[in-house]
């Protein structure tokens, strides 16, 4: 289906060329310089121009993806992300993201796993691990998944060391009922539901004064 060329956008890395019909097709440094003759104003067969293009994101994206769980463990949806918002076709994405996963490169039970344990030992709750994890693109049951396997003895531990870190915080506060709200509203902060962050209060006032 052939389409107007609306508006071409270059910068250092490439060109971004954009269809009348809403379309718009990146173009790494290299795919322009083999197509630059394209101009605003031509008629292109946008899916011959997808058919062509694919072969020629693909290993570049593929190597950006793997810089990137390079520097960090990331997310399927993570990835997809950013593959997405540097101008890559679906096509070339998917591609991308089968690759990396049928080598093990992404696994998002695992990195959940990883997520939510490192998250709970800095005293980060259940709830908030779970927001974090689908705000990065993981499934609600894999997310959830991963928030139920953390040890529960260790939740409890990090709950409270921050409440004793809070009471510790808030003991000059004149008001005794405006200090348990504002260390109560800190711990929901945190992702802590109102029982976790009832018992850790308690518990670390009944320590406080035993001392």
């Amino acid at each position: 289906m052939k389409d107007t060329v609306r508006e071409i956008t270059e910068d250092r890395r490439g060109a971004l060329v954009t269809f009348e019909g809403g379309e718009a097709l990146w173009f790494g440094r290299a795919a322009w310089r083999e197509h630059a003759s394209i101009a605003v104003g031509d008629e292109e067969d946008v899916e011959a121009l997808k058919a062509w293009l694919l072969p020629r994101q693909y290993p570049e994206a593929l190597n950006y993806a793997v810089s990137l769980l390079a520097a960090r463990a990331r997310s399927t949806g993570e990835i997809r992300q950013k593959l997405e918002a540097y101008g890559y076709m679906d096509d070339t994405v998917d591609m991308v993201l089968y690759k990396l996963e049928k080598e093990g490169l992404l696994d998002d039970a695992a990195f959940a796993c990883e997520w939510a344990a490192a998250r709970a030992r800095h005293q980060i709750g259940r709830g908030r691990i779970l927001r974090e994890l689908v705000h990065k693109g993981v499934s609600r049951d894999v997310a959830e998944r991963a928030v139920d396997a953390l040890d529960r003895e260790e939740g409890d531990a990090a709950a409270l060391a921050l409440a004793q870190k809070l009471l510790h915080r808030y003991a000059g506060e004149p008001d005794a009922k405006k200090a348990m709200a504002k260390l109560m509203a800190a711990m929901a902060r945190r992702g802590y539901d109102f029982e976790s962050a009832r018992r850790a209060v308690e518990q670390a006032l009944e320590e406080a004064q035993g001392e």
